[in-house]
């Protein structure tokens, strides 16, 4: 006989093992909060924006100039993150870092047709986020000057964390919640299994459902 799963029956599942489940969840979640605090770096952002421009020795502004900038946009964002930056900016705060570590602390984003770049700077420190941030921005203005023989960046924006910065990462609350959500889902996944895997009949509907007998007898349990 082929068996069916219908929603008493999932509810009966779920019923019957209720406890397991919520303990899974409860058990999940705290290893999930207890990672999150004692096993996960804080991580901290700081910004500094960075204008591309016409030449500064250009008077008149002209669509063609704003143009020429959007397309230096590209290769500026490889510039900031080229050895040929970076080596200074680890050399100036006396960092004891590679260039390689340091370049994939730093993301530089761009809004589209938008001649402003921004640095995102991400480090276990905050101030030291802040201060590779605007090294960046000042190293940048003067390199690029020689790389590409141009006048045309300017600093828009300094990296400021403030006084009681906020780390951006993690983010307790987002990381208890999965844990949560994965637990219930590991208690659910155990209920179901442990209910398909287990054959025996215990009541007179099993009798009825499995066997398709009628019941026309029961016979009580002494002690």
């Amino acid at each position: 006989m082929e068996e069916t799963l219908n929603l008493e029956d999932i509810l009966d599942v779920i019923k019957s093992s209720a406890l397991m489940i919520a303990i899974m969840t409860l058990l999940f979640g705290c290893i999930a909060a207890f990672g999150t605090l004692f096993f996960i770096t804080p991580q901290y952002e700081s910004n500094t924006q960075i204008l591309v421009s016409q030449s500064q020795q250009s008077e008149v502004i002209d669509n063609q100039d704003i143009q020429a900038s959007l397309q230096l946009v590209n290769t500026y964002r490889d510039i900031i993150k080229s050895p040929t930056v970076l080596d200074d900016v680890i050399q100036n705060l006396n960092l004891e870092e590679s260039t390689e570590a340091v370049s994939n602390k730093i993301n530089v984003t761009n809004q589209d047709q938008s001649q402003v770049l921004t640095v995102t700077v991400t480090d276990e420190s905050a101030q030291r986020a802040e201060d590779i941030a605007n090294e960046i921005g000042t190293v940048f203005q003067e390199k690029v000057t020689e790389v590409m023989s141009v006048d045309n960046v300017s600093v828009l924006a300094t990296a400021d964390v403030g006084e009681n910065p906020a780390p951006v990462s993690p983010q307790p609350v987002i990381n208890i919640a999965i844990g949560l959500i994965l637990g219930l889902l590991v208690g659910l996944g155990i209920a179901f299994l442990k209910a398909f895997l287990d054959k025996r009949i215990q009541s007179e509907e099993d009798v009825e459902k499995y066997l398709d007998l009628p019941v026309i007898g029961t016979v009580a349990k002494f002690k």
